[in-house]
């Protein structure tokens, strides 16, 4: 089969569907943009020539490229498109699917609630983006979303013809996996992956867990994996800076971006991964997303590729498979009453990996096709 992938920005999140529509017997072409591009050249290495790219350079405008798209899945005879990261110009989008009719087509949607609601203060931009995401829920068949947790929360928006699937956000590659020894606990290594966005996550409560195991003498250090919003989080790096100057134990980096390679090491070394998500957020056009149900944190495909226990609210939804490595909190005293059982017994640190494997395994390229035959086979 002749298969078509796009992505814009999620390079991470389109990696597994590669690999998974990579079976040694399809043919892929995958449309990218320039700075997925070159995070897919790490993240394939030697294996980048499997397949065919078609990289948009800078030059070249966001509504030209979708035009390329177009064309090329007609040159190429592509069969099936999968559309996974649509962030601007969907009305464009929906006239590409429309201009398709032949071609199966799948879509995910990163952010339910910003396809079905449209919120005042209207504005002529925030109406087009949402006629275009109308357009797109009536000419596509098939959904796609990240999470378990998201898939019955669409369907329930979405007339009966239309599928929805769940591709992960990541898959399980055991090799990448990093065992620890009893002697390195000296330090919890503690990390929040992700863009620093204080739409994202609550960072008050990191500087608040710094703070108190100051005070309490337990020896942490956590590392903000991810670069700094340039519009959402330029307050929080002040704080960065500020307490930085004076302690450390908090790691960090001052750029856009975190190269792959050095994710993936802090992550492979990372004992806990801690996902402070604000629940209820907004994150486009004034429209309420709630995290777990109709939109997902990368945080959470960070712990399944890497098998890594993780710290995150109690009212965070998760998919079944990730709750026995989950650490539930309520409140700071709860990650301090944690912490502090890891300090005294040590030896639960293993446990905890153990879990953290056991339940990643449920994401390998296996068990993800299994779940979802209809799409690839």
């Amino acid at each position: 089969m002749k298969v078509g992938i796009f992505e814009t920005e999620h390079f991470e999140g389109s990696y597994p569907v590669i690999k998974l529509f990579d079976n040694g017997k399809n043919e892929l072409t995958i449309f990218s943009y320039k700075i997925s591009y070159d995070q897919f050249k790490f993240l394939f290495g030697n294996h980048l020539q499997r397949y065919n790219w078609i990289v948009k350079n800078d030059n070249l405008s966001k509504i030209s490229f979708i035009y390329l798209i177009f064309k090329k899945v007609k040159e190429l005879k592509i069969e099936q498109l999968y559309l996974n990261t649509i962030t601007n110009n969907f009305i464009f989008y929906a006239i590409l699917v429309f201009s398709l009719p032949k071609v199966r087509v799948i879509v995910t949607i990163h952010d339910i609630n910003g396809y079905f609601e449209l919120n005042r203060p209207y504005s002529i931009r925030k109406l087009v983006r949402h006629l275009g995401k109308k357009l797109i829920l009536l000419s596509v068949k098939e959904f796609n979303v990240v999470s378990l947790t998201m898939v019955q929360y669409l369907q329930n928006k979405l007339p009966d013809s239309k599928v929805v699937h769940c591709i992960p956000g990541s898959i399980f590659e055991a090799e990448e996996v990093f065992n620890f020894s009893d002697e390195e606990v000296r330090c919890i290594q503690i990390v929040v992956p992700g863009i620093v966005d204080k739409r994202r996550r609550n960072y008050e409560i990191v500087f608040e867990l710094l703070e108190k195991c100051n005070e309490l003498n337990f020896p942490i250090c956590i590392t903000l994996l991810g670069g700094i919003s340039k519009e959402f989080g330029s307050n929080i790096l002040e704080k960065i800076l500020l307490y930085s100057a004076n302690h450390s134990n908090l790691k960090f980096y001052n750029t856009l971006l975190v190269d792959q390679p050095e994710f993936d090491q802090v992550m492979n070394r990372a004992h806990f991964v801690f996902i402070p998500t604000v629940i209820n957020t907004v994150i486009s056009d004034d429209v309420e997303e709630i995290y777990g149900k109709s939109i997902a944190s990368g945080n959470i495909f960070d712990i399944v590729k890497h098998a890594k226990p993780f710290i995150a609210p109690e009212l965070l939804a998760i998919d079944h498979f990730l709750e026995p490595s989950c650490i539930r909190y309520q409140n700071l005293n709860a990650i301090l009453s944690f912490i502090h059982d890891v300090l005294e017994n040590p030896k639960t640190l293993q446990s905890w990996q153990e879990r953290a494997f056991n339940a990643s395994k449920n994401f390998t390229l296996e068990k993800v096709i299994e779940r979802n035959k209809e799409v690839f086979e």
